[in-house]
């Protein structure tokens, strides 16, 4: 898990479709500038008030990315992101909110949520968190990570690490390696592996979790070994 990086401006990027889940009219506003603004970067596919208004159009337009905030009327976002995830596999949930509680991050985390933003944040981060959940990272803002890393501080050290169940010791090292924040190419250099074969480590470890992100794995896996 890492902060927003850099956003790139290769002109080979790929065109991002963006929706937005936001019930405060000044913050969907600015949401929606923020997008249309990078037109390089992103495509804006629509801003709605609520989940229920959402929903429907959410499963038909199918965006590469969709920001949520939270505290929703109605229906929550963290809900919604449990509803919908399932069913848009490829489609990136990113969290923009103002509780910066690390149980709800973890509760985000779990409901399907690939990143999680503090409305706080630059501009330039959300936008750059966006990018990078697309690609399968896990952004988060800097006052969060530092919460996390309080969180497990905090927590008394275990003697031994706990097996997962039904996974390999490979696997499980691959596992461990991403829970210590690195990314693929870096556990493949570590291990002296190839991407595509950590890869498919990956996508192996996923369907014995029943996950369906790194995001998600690494959170099994502290639950294990927290």
């Amino acid at each position: 898990m890492a902060t927003p990086a850099p956003e790139s401006s290769s002109p080979s990027t790929r065109v991002l479709r963006v929706a937005v889940v936001e019930d405060d009219p000044t913050l969907r506003l600015f949401l929606e500038k923020l997008v249309t603004k990078k037109g390089n970067f992103f495509e804006f596919v629509g801003a709605w008030e609520s989940a229920e208004a959402a929903a429907v159009t959410l499963l038909s337009e199918r965006p590469d990315v969709i920001v949520v905030d939270l505290e929703l009327p109605g229906v929550s976002g963290m809900e919604l992101i449990k509803q919908l995830s399932p069913r848009l596999p490829n489609t990136a949930f990113v969290v923009l909110t103002i509780h910066d509680d690390p149980q709800k991050v973890f509760a985000a985390l779990r409901s399907g949520a690939n990143g999680y933003l503090l409305k706080s944040a630059r501009p330039a981060d959300i936008a750059a968190g966006i990018r990078q959940a697309s690609e399968g990272g896990a952004p988060l803002s800097q006052d969060i990570a530092r919460l996390l890393i309080q969180s497990f501080q905090e927590e008394p050290a275990k003697p031994e690490k706990k097996e997962i169940p039904g996974l390999t010791p490979r696997e499980t090292q691959i596992l461990e390696l991403l829970a210590h924040g690195k990314v693929p190419k870096e556990v493949a250099y570590e291990l002296h592996l190839s991407y595509e074969t950590v890869r498919d480590y990956l996508k192996s470890v996923y369907q014995k979790l029943h996950v369906r992100s790194r995001t998600e794995a690494v959170i099994k896996y502290l639950e294990h070994n927290p």
